[in-house]
């Protein structure tokens, strides 16, 4: 099922988005690694057929390949000390650091051809109903990497990650204390608390967050970086003080709901699939949007 993490963009202008095509992802689809890549990335069809979009009411998916060589860092320093060590026996002194330099990059122009390569895949999903864009990762650095191949192209892209007119470590500490979280949200049985005096972390996983033990916990200072959640009954996450959707999971009742389709009909069930996590999602995101904004 598609979404296990995400991060979610908020548009401005979503003048940009509606210039996004097949025609302008042909430009930037994927082109495996030369043999002198680290890596490269590009779009590929998120239903393996040959269009690099998919549209489906008022949502889109997009798909991002990420091909990346593999090159220890033990491989790479024991071949370099050796090539160093090589170099100084015939020079008869020792090499300067701009010389070792030298030799590493020449080691890593000798070594990219024989790496293996690792491939990575990231859906983006755009809402063009509600206005917002998300990137199915945890990390900030890869997302950005792929609004930045969409924006490239389309030479402007004003998003804006979500955020909250209150700390986040606040609402979601007084969500906790109060056991009771935004409406239409139950808390889970996951969260990870700080204290804002050290760096020293608990990590609460599968356990009951109403007990005394938790609560002291907060009387003792100590606040919430992420809570896991329930969404009506059927979805739950984890979310962070980065606003980062994480652990994304849906109901047996929701999963259920495409199990008709065969495996002969896997283009079908991937668009499906999309539109019913999708439809799930944005009613989540809409309903807890809200509660990071005051009045």
């Amino acid at each position: 099922m598609f979404f296990k993490n995400l991060i979610v963009y908020t548009m401005q202008d979503n003048s940009s988005i509606k210039n996004i095509n097949d025609d302008l992802l042909q430009k930037i689809a994927f082109v495996p690694c030369g043999p002198t890549d680290f890596s490269k990335m590009g779009f590929v069809s998120p239903v393996d057929n040959y269009a690099l979009m998919l549209t489906l009411g008022e949502h889109s998916l997009l798909k991002v390949r990420t091909e990346s060589r593999i090159l220890p860092s033990s491989v790479v320093n024991k071949k370099l000390a050796e090539k160093v060590k090589r170099q100084e026996e015939l020079l008869q002194r020792n090499l300067k650091k701009s010389e070792k330099l030298l030799l590493k990059d020449e080691l890593m122009i000798d070594l990219l051809p024989q790496a293996f390569t690792k491939d990575q895949y990231t859906n983006i999903w755009i809402n063009h109903r509600d206005n917002f864009i998300a990137v199915s990762s945890s990390s900030f650095k890869q997302a950005e990497n792929i609004l930045a191949l969409l924006r490239k192209e389309l030479g402007t892209l004003a998003v804006t990650p979500l955020s909250s007119d209150q700390p986040a470590e606040r609402m979601f500490t007084e969500w906790l204390r109060e056991d009771k979280a935004a409406e239409n949200f139950i808390i889970h049985n996951d969260a990870l608390l700080v204290d804002p005096l050290d760096t020293g972390k608990i990590k609460l996983t599968k356990e009951d967050l109403t007990t005394d033990a938790v609560k002291n916990y907060l009387d003792a200072g100590r606040t919430v970086e992420s809570i896991s959640l329930v969404y009506k009954a059927q979805t739950t996450f984890t979310i962070n003080t980065s606003f980062i959707l994480s652990k994304i999971g849906y109901s047996s009742e929701m999963l259920d709901k495409n199990d008709d389709f065969n495996v002969d009909e896997k283009e079908c069930r991937i668009e499906a699939d999309f539109l019913l996590v999708a439809e799930e999602l944005s009613s989540l995101i809409k309903d807890l949007m809200p509660n990071f904004k005051t009045e």
